[in-house]
């Protein structure tokens, strides 16, 4: 298997799809029979995010998942229709040590951003609007109910980076792919006539997710976040850190309340990231600015937790942890700044996500809620349809008819959510069954006990 990324034509990609969906009714691997059929009625559906509607609040959330357009058709076919692109930034040639990700029980990586040169990316993203759209007529949900997908896009990690041209050329494009759709609809003509009439919206988006590397100024932070809305015009989250918990609390939490011992991140992360009252003060001053403008603003929570290499299977002295363990450190911290404003803050929610815990963090009042550890998983994006499923059964269950009512009391379903992610057996390191092949040190040992 090749370690480079490999990029194909639109004309390529729709190809491939035609043919394998003739032949095998599938579509990049993915049976027909697991996509996500919309129609009138689906519970899950709201409108209001970033002013138009969202067919679904679930999707993969930025990632390795959102690098290519394939990728990304896969997520949206499997049912995702919040798609949080890959993270980009200005320096756009990157040489990633191999291995990057460590899936066996959480997860953790040492990726930091794209793969992809910048304009390499603003291709795949275009590419994967035109293909969705011309995929809800090949799959005949034109007529089945609203476009519903919204692309969000995620940029890093400083102003000086955000504000050069090249950033500022592919945050162009994103706000106007005109001039490349008339380019893809010159192949639709040629090659399937039948497709070449089909309305694709020539703004991709226009919001956006900051994130900023660990150590990032709190005045740095505002000072981006108020750039995208006020000189830029999107609607702004800001992705935050679980270390605005303090290093007391995430330890704590870590090995005495889940018995991830081996987790371990040093003082220096919680000495240099955003504090915690500093970070009340950047979300109502930022909320301010967005209010003035008529834009939505909100966070992301949360960012993955960087800690100690102790299991060796990735290059470098630190990875970036998340999945299980990163989802009670996360709640929590969405419980706190949930409490702090009054239950009024936008949110969208990220760290530990899977179909088992979806029904309660929107219940609790999360907007959106995306995967990335989670669709690493066996099955990939074919989890996705499992997160609907719960979604639309526990709805019919507690006889909530949209996700509104789902979250008719936020702050106090909060609270219990908070507090049960600290006694679930789920979430603690003895959970996982299965030992790894190899012990790398002592101390992994004592992580990878199984559970009796």
């Amino acid at each position: 298997m090749s370690d480079t990324l490999k990029v194909q034509s639109f004309e390529t990609l729709m190809a491939w799809i035609l043919r394998e969906y003739e032949e095998n009714r599938s579509i990049f691997g993915i049976p027909d029979h697991v996509f996500h059929r919309p129609g009138p009625g689906r519970p899950y559906g709201r409108d209001g995010v970033f002013g138009r509607h969202l067919a679904t609040p679930v999707g993969p959330a930025a990632g390795p998942q959102t690098q290519m357009a394939q990728n990304i058709v896969c997520a949206w076919l499997c049912g995702g229709r919040f798609i949080e692109l890959k993270t980009v930034q200005v320096m756009d040639e990157l040489d990633i040590p191999r291995p990057c990700i460590d899936m066996e029980d959480e997860g953790y990586n040492v990726e930091w951003s794209q793969e992809l040169k910048l304009e390499q990316s603003a291709d795949e993203y275009v590419k994967a609007w035109a293909l969705i759209h011309v995929l809800r007529r090949l799959l005949g949900f034109e007529d089945a109910c609203p476009f519903g997908t919204i692309f969000n896009m995620s940029v890093g990690y400083d102003l000086e980076g955000i504000r050069s041209a090249p950033m500022v050329r592919f945050m162009d494009r994103m706000a106007d792919a005109s001039e490349a759709i008339g380019a893809l609809r010159d192949v639709l003509k040629r090659r399937w006539p039948d497709y070449a009439d089909i309305e694709i919206p020539a703004r991709i988006s226009d919001n956006v997710s900051l994130s900023t590397m660990h150590g990032c100024p709190p005045d740095e932070i505002e000072r981006i976040a108020a750039h995208l809305m006020t000189d830029r015009g999107l609607h702004t989250t800001v992705k935050l850190n679980p270390t605005l918990l303090g290093s007391d609390t995430v330890h704590h939490i870590l090995h005495d309340r889940l018995g991830f011992r081996g987790i371990s991140v040093p003082d220096e992360i919680f000495a240099h990231d955003l504090p915690y009252d500093r970070a009340r003060g950047l979300v109502t001053s930022l909320r301010t600015i967005a209010n003035d403008r008529g834009l939505d603003f909100g966070v992301k929570l949360s960012n993955t937790l960087p800690a100690v290499n102790h299991r060796d299977a990735l290059p470098g002295r630190e990875t970036y942890m998340s999945g299980r363990a990163l989802y009670p450190l996360t709640v929590n911290l969405f419980h706190k700044l949930a409490v702090e404003f009054g239950g009024y803050l936008n949110v969208s929610f990220s760290g530990g996500a899977d179909a088992l815990n979806v029904v309660d963090l929107l219940a609790c009042g999360a907007r959106t809620v995306t995967a990335v550890t989670d669709l690493l998983k066996p099955g990939g994006y074919a989890r996705l349809p499992q997160y609907l499923d719960m979604i639309e059964s526990e709805m019919e269950i507690r006889g909530r008819r949209n996700l509104d009512e789902l979250a008719d009391a936020p702050l106090e379903t909060l609270e219990a959510v908070a507090a049960e992610s600290l006694e679930n057996p789920r979430y603690r390191k003895t959970y996982h069954p299965y030992p790894p092949p190899k012990v790398a040190s002592g101390l992994d040992l004592f992580d990878c006990v199984a559970a009796p």
